[in-house]
């Protein structure tokens, strides 16, 4: 069976094959795997952005470590006090992933006695601190709530702290210009201070901390002290000069550690944000693709399950088992394909009652038929007993007549013989005594008459003995194959009613002879004596016919009580009319065959005690003499051997005769059994 792929749409094409080679359980993992695919691979970006997030801000976190020794050291260089450089460079070599060891072999070794070296220091921290916030990130702070902070921190106070150091160097930079170098350096440090206050203000208004007014206080102190020398400076326009930066550079670094830590709680919280953000996210997907596959492992052995229920109950459907089974249940379309299972299961189990029902129908129709027919054969049987008893009886009753008439006959030989030898002695008597001659010749006469009317009357059981032959052969032909041998004795008695008939014309030509003879002896008598020789010798001839007349009598005498005997016996000819081995049962239904490995198919016709006969698919052949097996015989189930012993007319697709060839006692009896009990079935009257 192939499949139409003409009605699949073109841009479905390339799918559809590879679909149509898995199971519909497969088809719902492929589907689910596409599915989850996408989903994975989102959150594998998402986790990918989330530690890159956690990363940046982590990054932010050492940067800060790394920038607020260096703020430190910057104020007390501005201060003109020793700056802890050693725990600047621990803190550049504990973080090396900012790459800031470069910058950290700018800065001096120690702080320089001179204002000028002091400035140079300050240069390099201030270098270091924007290094480390370029290369940290913090310089790139995203969010409002720690950007604020950070320029603060990063930019602001280096700012100022620079500007500071460059106003403590002034006597050694400003050269003749030193009142605009004053201007500027005082400008500079009223926007550091005045860029100080507008970061604090908008981190608190940006940030959502709690406390984060108090704890910038030291930041808006520092601002203040930052405009303070900047108005301190303003005011020296007349005398510019040095001036002491030891309590603003003290004041900034007031500022530094508590925006170090706001910062660095503002970053921590981040990346706890970060991480409680990715782990929920984490939770909640995973959680997701959880239930996806518990849901999709639901689905996945329901379908299955129910696919195979489906299936197996499809398969026993169209193997012809009908009982009940478990189907899908659902309301999908498998439990829709279990529904119409159920409903088509019940459809052929209705169907399979109503065949039950027209076979009971039917079976008993034929029973009805073979009653039918069991009485028309025994009406037969009887019309046909009552004409073989008449016609027997009516046979039988001619043929003693005919057997008495023989016996006439027989005794007519008799008188015959004694007739003869009477002549013989006559003719002895008439050489003796030729004077009683017209006596002799008298006794002779009447003696003629007597062997006439005894011809006469052998003439007419001839012609009886013939009529008879005549009706014994047309109630032989009547009795067919029965009446063979009767045929055979009406021929015989029919040639012996000629040879008869032969014979009683020759007597009575004879007889005419001796009366002419007679006449002729009245005549002359003398003539007699000279002719007694020749009547010697026809009385011999006579004596000899009538010896071999005696013969023929009583031939047809033995041939007679045969008959009879067979006439008789045909009173038992109904018993053999229509006359079978077995009572034969009419049925019908399948019945296989097997012959020698070839499995044949027909149709039953009867069954009996001794075998059954089928009828041929078109198309199969049998011959006689072909040892079968009958796989299944009513409720016989072990093969049953056979052989075929008859074929019908057409040997090709016609009617086979199978006779039982049982060896096995248990089989035969049951066969037998199964047998009888369908005999005494059809026997019984319909109810």
């Amino acid at each position: 069976m192939t499949r139409d792929n003409s009605a699949v749409p073109a841009l479905l094409r390339p799918v559809v094959p590879p679909a149509d080679r898995m199971r519909t359980s497969t088809r719902l993992a492929v589907l689910i795997l596409v599915l989850m695919i996408p989903g994975i691979v989102a959150t594998s970006g998402y986790v990918r952005q989330a530690r890159n997030q956690m990363a940046f801000s982590t990054a932010e976190r050492e940067g800060l470590a790394v920038v607020r020794p260096a703020l430190l050291a910057l104020a007390a260089t501005v201060a003109a006090e020793e700056p802890d450089l050693a725990a600047v460079r621990a803190a550049v070599a504990a973080h090396p992933g900012l790459r800031l060891a470069d910058s950290a072999r700018g800065v001096p070794g120690r702080l320089g006695p001179t204002p000028i070296q002091r400035f140079a220091l300050a240069t390099a921290l201030a270098g270091l601190i924007t290094d480390a916030g370029n290369n940290s990130n913090l310089i790139l702070d995203p969010d409002l709530d720690s950007f604020y902070v950070m320029d603060a921190q990063i930019v602001q106070l280096p700012r100022a702290l620079v500007a500071a150091s460059k106003i403590a160097a002034a006597d050694q930079t400003a050269g003749n210009n030193a009142v605009a170098t004053q201007a500027v350096r005082a400008g500079e440090l009223a926007t550091a201070a005045d860029n100080l206050r507008y970061d604090v203000a908008t981190a608190q208004d940006s940030t959502a901390m709690e406390g984060l007014t108090g704890r910038l206080t030291a930041v808006t102190a520092a601002a203040d002290a930052t405009t303070a020398v900047a108005d301190q400076l303003t005011a020296d326009f007349e005398r510019p000069g040095p001036a002491d930066m030891g309590r603003l550079a003290a004041a900034l670094a007031a500022a530094v550690g508590p925006l170090a830590g706001v910062l660095d709680d503002l970053l921590a919280r981040r990346v706890a944000g970060f991480a409680r953000e990715r782990l929920i996210v984490l939770v909640i997907t995973i959680g997701g693709f959880v239930l996806a596959a518990w849901f999709a492992v639901g689905v996945l052995w329901r379908t299955r399950h129910d696919v195979a229920l489906a299936v197996r109950g499809v398969t026993a459907i169209a193997d012809g088992d009908l009982a009940p089974r478990p189907v899908p249940a659902g309301r999908d379309e498998l439990g829709d394909i279990g529904q119409a299972l159920t409903t088509a299961r019940s459809r052929m189990l209705a169907q399979e009652d109503e065949l039950t029902r027209a076979q009971v129908v039917r079976e008993e129709q034929l029973r009805t038929s073979f009653q039918h027919q069991r009485q028309a054969e025994l009406r037969l049987r009887d019309r046909a007993q009552h004409i073989i008893d008449d016609s027997t009886t009516v046979i039988a009753e001619e043929l003693r007549r005919v057997t008495e008439q023989v016996g006439d006959v027989r005794s007519a030989a008799d008188t015959i013989d004694r007739g003869i030898s009477a002549t013989d002695a006559a003719t002895e008597a008439v050489v003796a005594d030729a004077r009683r001659a017209e006596d002799v010749i008298a006794s002779l006469e009447q003696s003629l008459r007597r062997v006439a009317e005894t011809a006469t009357l052998v003439k007419g059981i001839a012609g009886q003995t013939r009529l008879l032959a005549l009706n014994a052969a047309i109630e032989a032909a009547r009795a067919g194959e029965l009446g063979l041998g009767f045929t055979v004795v009406a021929d015989e008695v029919k040639e012996l009613a000629n040879s008869t008939s032969v014979s009683t014309e020759q007597i009575a030509g004879t007889i005419g002879e001796l009366e002419r003879d007679t006449a002729q002896m009245a005549a002359t008598i003398a003539a007699m004596v000279a002719g007694i020789a020749s009547v010697g010798e026809a009385a011999t001839a006579l004596r000899a016919v009538a010896a071999d007349q005696g013969t023929v009598v009583g031939r047809l005498a033995d041939q007679m009580g045969r008959t009879i005997g067979r006439v008789e016996e045909m009173s038992g000819l109904s018993a053999q009319l229509e006359r079978r081995e077995s009572d034969r049962v009419t049925m019908s239904g399948p019945v296989r065959l097997d012959r020698g490995g070839e499995p044949l198919t027909t149709d039953l016709i009867n069954i009996s005690r001794g075998g059954i006969r089928v009828r041929l698919a078109p198309g199969s052949r049998l011959d006689i003499g072909d040892a079968v097996r009958i796989e299944e015989l009513g409720p016989v189930r072990e093969p049953v051997p056979a052989r075929v012993v008859s074929l019908g007319v057409d040997d090709e697709e016609g009617e086979v005769g199978l006779q039982f060839m049982i060896a096995d006692n248990v089989l035969a009896d049951r066969v037998d059994s199964y047998v009888a009990d369908l005999i005494e079935g059809a026997a019984l009257p319909a109810s």
